[in-house]
């Protein structure tokens, strides 16, 4: 398999790392002894940031390097194998379970994973972790919990509080980061190891006392310790630890005001973070003053996120809100807290198919967490509203590449049996989108027919329209282009009789699909064509990009490659502001046939390697396209050899997407263009097993003009050594001889 911990780097934190040489070595040794070590201990003990570094240091061990799989948003544990499998980028195979699917591609994967907080879904991530141990022998799993797995086999490692001295270096640095200026001098020192006595030597709890040097001296911050945190038992003591980190957030909690209490309280209903605008509507108060106090009090973190301020709890500072609300008997936050992130999906949904695609796909991102929490809430208390924040995301996660978990999550909701007849017409439609994306055509064909039949039973002329163009979808796929021409052409009539431009836009795409399927090549770009014009009162974005990347494969088909450049350029800037966001291999496919027809060798393999990527993870692209990118790409394979064209494709699946968009427009050099006519005779020689004399010889060139050839070979192909030459050329030989 490609390096599965490539999709989710170990992230380098921003702050320094004190003090755990010994239980890092510690660790490290334990994974050498035991394929599944869980380090235990109390909220803000440093588990993660512990199992952060030992991730960094050992990913160069591992063939297929480390992947980081952050449980803290996951609310049910269904959903552990799918967080499992979008860490490693790994597609849901059809008829196959996620964990199934998982353990099936990592069967002869050498991986270290690493499960981040894990306690509050102990059986589903130990049921995951044993089926991964079982199932795939050179994989290893560095688990963090508050409590065990309870797994047989299972090595733990109890995280032992901070000796001393690093919490007081740990102290000393964070206090420096709210005050630069500060001077720590002997008696300082002294308070300073008072407090992280007083605090059992926790990091997170050191880091919330320091913040108070803003304001206050080491003095005073030990002396409001020692008013407010009780004594404690022994640092030995787990349960002992855990109150520590209780007391810690709770000696900043009753340091605020009545008012700023109820909002931490109610603050902790939000996962990964808010903006002012949704603690507002969730609050349903004006929240500035106090939400400035909480930033200030070191409970709420504030950082910048494009033109406006984000906000944050840590999970253990969130936990100990989530506490004090359910205390309150608070249930209306929650459901505000649901509101308005079904509002906010809805919105989302409509977005990603109008000008501000990009805005609303960025957006939708950077609340998921939220759109999570608020799906996981609804499917225990309000069924109907998780189906809908279910089905608005439908479209946002095919967009961005979560077609597996989304599909998974969509039918498990649909399984319900909630929700009125036209919610669940649509969320058929999705989970229909949803398969076709993952090739499972019957299924998508299925889905498709039921949400179509409960259109026509309601009398909805447009869900008939869109039902319709869906199913002839799934046709296209099938090879049937009579009957996906006929079920458009249908689809047209009652878009135009209702004035819905942009419905008729949306099909045009896919009638250009079925002429594509056909052979019709200018048909189908005229289909797109008219797809075009249909969106100019439009404007939707997502439209557009579709349109010019039909023509753009027309082109690659008919060999104009001035139009299939023009049109990709396009599209690059219709998606341009969104690709950090869009894992969507269509346009890296057309990308990748331009490189080829323009002889950018190198830059069609990295593409392709790309689009493979965002493939294997299980958003496909149209079996017509692909007919001609597989074809491209294996041209491009037979110029380079399979192992330089291996090499360039697993760069491509590593590279950023601004990478990517650089490449594909990148004009054709020297340098990525395949061996010119001399150096591939010269490399067959060389294959031929003749030295550089006999080359000048039998060429009648001089010795120092065939190395010269035989150094660009080298280069061209990134070969290191004359054996590997020979090597390429039987290879390639091998190849050609295949492909005939």
């Amino acid at each position: 398999m490609a390096a599965p911990g490539t999709r989710r780097r170990i992230s380098t934190p921003l702050t320094r790392f004190f003090g755990r040489a010994d239980e890092t070595r510690t660790v490290r040794a334990l994974l050498d002894d035991s394929r599944l070590v869980t380090v235990v201990g109390p909220p803000g003990s440093g588990k993660t940031r512990l199992g952060t570094e030992v991730g960094a240091e050992l990913r160069t061990r591992f063939r297929d390097g480390a992947c980081f799989v952050d449980l803290t948003s996951i609310r049910d544990g269904p959903s552990v194998p799918a967080a499992v499998a979008s860490a490693l980028g790994i597609a849901q195979r059809p008829g196959w379970t996620v964990a199934d699917t998982v353990v099936e591609a990592l069967a002869t994967a050498e991986l270290l994973v690493i499960l981040d907080n894990c306690e509050h879904l102990v059986r589903a991530a130990a049921t995951m972790t044993g089926s991964l141990l079982s199932g795939c022998g050179d994989v290893r799993v560095l688990a963090t919990s508050r409590i065990a797995l309870g797994i047989t086999g299972e090595q733990l490692f109890p995280l032992p509080p901070l000796d001393l001295e690093p919490s007081v270096a740990l102290f000393t640095d964070r206090a420096r980061l709210v005050r630069p200026t500060v001077r720590i001098d002997d008696r300082d020192h002294r308070h300073i190891e008072r407090i992280c006595h007083r605090v059992d030597g926790l990091p997170l709890a050191i880091e919330l006392a320091a913040a108070w040097s803003r304001v206050l001296s080491p003095a005073q911050i030990l002396h409001r310790l020692d008013t407010v945190l009780p004594m404690l038992t022994s640092t030995a003591d787990p349960a002992s630890r855990q109150r520590t980190m209780n007391a810690t957030v709770a000696w900043s909690y009753r340091l605020l005001t009545p008012a700023q209490q109820v909002l931490f309280d109610q603050l902790s209903v939000f996962v990964g973070g808010f903006d002012l605008a949704a603690a507002e509507a969730v609050t349903d108060r004006g929240v500035l003053d106090d939400l400035t106090a909480l930033v200030d009090h070191s409970l709420v973190l504030a950082e910048g996120s494009g033109s406006s301020m984000r906000y944050q709890l840590l999970e253990p500072v969130r936990q100990y809100g989530v506490a004090a609300l359910a205390e309150r008997g608070d249930a209306h936050t929650q459901a505000r807290h649901t509101e308005h992130y079904l509002t906010l999906a809805q919105r989302g949904d409509a977005g990603l198919r109008r000008a501000n695609l990009s805005r609303h796909l960025l957006e939708l991102r950077s609340e998921e967490g939220n759109l999570l929490a608020a799906m996981a809430w609804a499917r225990a208390n309000d069924p109907e509203t998780a189906l809908r924040i279910a089905t608005a995301l439908s479209y946002f996660w095919e967009r961005c590449g979560a077609v597996n978990d989304g599909r998974a999550r969509l039918a498990s909701l649909l399984d319900s049996g909630v929700g009125d007849d036209g919610l669940h017409a649509a969320a058929l439609a999705g989970l229909g989108r949803l398969a076709w994306r993952q090739r499972d055509n019957d299924a998508a064909r299925a889905y498709y027919a039921k949400s179509l039949t409960i259109m026509r039973r309601l009398g909805d002329p447009l869900g008939i329209a869109r039902g319709l163009r869906n199913l002839a979808l799934t046709e296209c796929v099938a090879g049937d282009a009579t009957t996906a021409v006929d079920l458009c052409e249908q689809s047209l009539r009652l878009f135009a009789d209702h004035g819905d431009s942009a419905g008729r836009g949306w099909t045009w795409t896919v009638l250009g699909l079925a002429r594509f399927a056909d052979g019709d090549w200018p048909g189908g770009e005229h289909c797109c064509q008219q797809a075009l014009d249909a969106n100019r009162d439009h404007g939707s974005t997502a439209l557009e990009a579709q349109a010019h990347l039909g023509i753009a494969y027309a082109a690659a088909n008919t060999g104009d490659i001035a139009k299939h450049r023009r049109h990709l350029a396009a599209v690059l800037v219709d998606l341009h502001d969104a690709l950090r966001g869009v894992d969507d291999p269509d346009w890296m496919w057309a990308a990748s046939g331009l490189a080829v027809n323009e002889g950018r060798t190198h830059a069609a393999l990295r593409l392709a390697g790309a689009a493979r990527a965002v493939h294997d993870r299980g958003n496909h692209s149209v079996g017509t396209i692909m007919i001609f990118s597989e074809a491209a790409v294996a041209r491009a394979r037979r110029e380079v050899g399979a192992r330089a064209a291996d090499r360039f494709m697993a760069q491509g699946a590593a590279m950023t997407p601004e990478q990517l968009m650089a490449e594909a427009l990148e004009r054709p050099t020297d340098a990525d263009r395949p061996l010119s006519a001399r150096e591939r005779e010269v490399a067959d020689l060389v294959g031929d097993g003749l030295t550089n004399e006999q080359i000048a010889t039998r060429l009648v060139l001089s010795r120092r003009t065939v190395e010269s050839h035989v150094e660009r070979i080298k280069h061209k192909l990134e070969l290191s050594g004359r054996n590997e030459v020979m090597a390429w050329v039987i290879g390639r030989r091998v190849e050609d001889e295949q492909a005939q």
